[in-house]
């Protein structure tokens, strides 16, 4: 995917950032999560999934930890991802 020297210089806004890579992938970069706030950034990362997407390992949330942020932010966009999460999740406790 590229090397991205701005990271270590860009200005990050207060809650979340978002920039585009070269082949159009969007990034947002959190700083804080609502629904999560009883969690340090090491204990969210301990518990991520990781993917390997293009030979880089790319941690992601908990789905109990993005279904709790989803349900606290509570958009009309988050609702139905909340359902599907739900469903995955038992999904997965039942294989």
């Amino acid at each position: 995917m590229g090397d991205f020297p701005m990271v270590e210089y860009m200005q990050f806004v207060p809650g979340w950032t978002e920039f585009y890579l070269n082949n159009g992938l969007r990034l947002d970069i959190l700083i804080d999560m609502k629904g999560l706030e009883g969690y340090t950034f090491e204990e969210c990362l301990q518990m991520a999934s990781i993917a390997a997407i293009e030979n880089v390992n790319i941690p992601f949330l908990h789905i109990n930890q993005l279904i709790e942020n989803k349900r606290v932010v509570n958009r009309p966009k988050d609702q139905p991802d909340v359902l599907a999460l739900e469903q995955i999740r038992r999904l997965r406790e039942h294989s």
